[in-house]
């Protein structure tokens, strides 16, 4: 009877013991740590340094190095998830690979809200910063001669202080006001990553995007300086995908002066020299004809013409992108004739091939060619 009675829990104790001892098993074999390695790379083939490669569900990740490489250890079963500023991020379930080759896709949508600061690129609602960007957009349905001009009125915090009305003449940049912490009261301007110290030889359309940046983190980039603010230039480039394509821009603008002071005419002039006690009535009737009375604004200022020309080439393919344009400035100042003139014709051309899949050649290169006359100013 004892026997018929301890059977059975004693087979049954054996059992749970059996399935206790099988259960970290597989556990385990659920949970195998792989190491896997590979390489994260754009459309182009181009390595992508900084990509972020992590399995799903995890809270551990690594970056790509600088040849887009990495390395990682993740379970069996996991899923990856590599992601990069710019580019749609792409989930691959691990499964027995142990090597992989991965190819990013440009995000479009995604690039509108990317800003350069300086160090790299960010999207515009994460960085902390305060950073104002202008895009080709704002640029190109301005009628503007200089790259200052497209900042006037687009960027809080920044002033753009015009010092001369010549035609060419530079203009001053002023990000909050002024700081004392350099030398120089002016902002640092960075174009396509060169410090310049004026922007005069670049034609607007010929830009991309202008990045500002406004806080004092910037001086942890660029020194001391950067506490007047950053000015970060981005010219175009040619693009990948797609067909090349010709473009064709020109502007005419008329010039006015915008407001002529109310002066008196040759009676009330006539009226008013004579109570002064300077002239009598009796020399302006000798020598005065009597219908003379010149608009001496008339004579001095006129209507002037402005024109622009641009004319260029952009493409590319998988290997290689290239951008070109020439551009024509043919500025009349509101002084009457030819006294004040400004003449500029630049060239912009920006081009890179990838050689091999690890070497790319590129250059970014600028000519301007000018010429102006103006007038005296601040004298009497």
């Amino acid at each position: 009877m004892k026997k018929l009675i301890y059977g059975p829990v004693i087979r049954f104790a054996l059992l749970v013991f059996s399935f206790l001892l099988i259960l970290p098993a597989s556990v385990t074999a659920q949970d195998t740590q792989v190491s896997i390695c590979g390489t994260v790379v754009d459309q182009s083939g181009l390595p992508l340094p900084g990509a972020y490669v992590t399995a799903i569900g995890l809270q551990r990740g690594v970056s790509t190095d600088q040849d887009g490489k990495f390395e990682l250890s993740v379970p069996q079963n996991a899923t990856i998830a590599v992601s990069y500023v710019g580019f749609k991020t792409a989930e691959i379930p691990v499964g027995d690979r142990r090597v992989f080759e991965i190819t990013l896709e440009e995000d479009a949508l995604f690039l509108e809200d990317v800003v350069v600061i300086g160090y790299g690129v960010q999207r515009k609602s994460d960085v902390t910063g305060a950073i104002a960007k202008i895009s080709t957009d704002d640029i190109e349905n301005r009628s503007v001669a200089r790259v200052e001009e497209a900042l006037q009125g687009k960027t809080a915090g920044v002033q753009i202080i015009t010092t001369s009305g010549a035609p060419g003449k530079g203009m001053d940049i002023r990000v909050r006001g002024i700081s004392s912490n350099s030398g120089s009261v002016d902002p640092i301007i960075l174009v396509d990553g060169l410090q310049v110290s004026d922007m005069g030889y670049l034609d607007p359309n010929n830009i991309e995007s202008i990045e500002v940046l406004k806080d004092a983190a910037s001086a942890a980039i660029y020194g001391a300086q950067a506490g007047n603010g950053v000015v970060l230039v981005t010219t175009r480039s040619g693009k990948r995908a797609g067909e090349g394509r010709i473009f064709y821009d020109f502007q005419y603008v008329l010039n006015d002066l915008a407001k002529v002071p109310d002066v008196m005419n040759a009676s009330q002039y006539m009226d008013y020299m004579v109570e002064a006690g300077t002239f009598t009535q009796a020399e302006f009737d000798q020598k005065y004809d009597g219908v003379t009375d010149t608009n001496w604004a008339n004579v001095a200022f006129e209507t002037s013409l402005m024109q622009r020309h641009s004319l260029g080439f952009q493409g590319g393919g998988e290997k290689g992108s290239f951008f070109a344009s020439i551009n024509y400035l043919d500025q009349n100042g509101i002084v009457a004739g030819d006294a004040d003139v400004y003449h500029r014709l630049t060239g912009q051309v920006n081009a890179d091939y990838k050689i091999k899949k690890w070497l790319r050649v590129g250059m970014t290169s600028s000519i301007e060619k000018w010429d102006t006359r103006s007038v005296s100013e601040s004298s009497e």
